[in-house]
């Protein structure tokens, strides 16, 4: 049963690339970030698809790597952004762990050590593997 007085988190999708992205269901992808963040802080989940130039500056500006990288997030608090660059993506299946790679990311997973990596894969796998079962 949902609870009126927790307002269920927005999740938009964006791209500043023309080139054609892969089919997902937007949402199934937008039912699983808010059954995942019910009991969060998060009101916003910005997804943006962005070119190579575009995810190596923000890459540059913020984690003060100049390189170009398939996905970063931001948890802003009440705001999580996730850029991917499309280069990266070649399929649906590529499209949504990207996605849920950020995502995980936002909620607070992270790959620095073994550890944690196999904990952050365990977790994207699980909502991969649901993203496909509802789609």
């Amino acid at each position: 049963m949902k609870d009126r007085n927790i307002p269920e988190v927005a999740v938009n999708f964006y791209r500043t690339v023309r080139k054609k992205l892969p089919s997902v269901s937007k949402k199934t992808v937008t039912n699983i970030i808010k059954k995942e963040t019910r009991n969060s802080e998060l009101k916003e989940i910005n997804i943006i698809v962005v070119g190579k130039e575009r995810i190596r500056n923000i890459n540059k500006e913020f984690l003060k790597k100049n390189r170009i990288t398939d996905v970063i997030s931001f948890n802003l608090g009440e705001t999580g952004e996730i850029y991917i660059c499309r280069d990266f993506i070649k399929d649906e299946r590529d499209y949504i762990r990207l996605m849920f790679h950020g995502f995980a990311h936002i909620m607070g997973y992270d790959h620095k050590n073994d550890r944690e990596s196999n904990i952050m894969t365990v977790y994207e796998n699980r909502l991969i593997m649901d993203y496909f079962k509802r789609k």
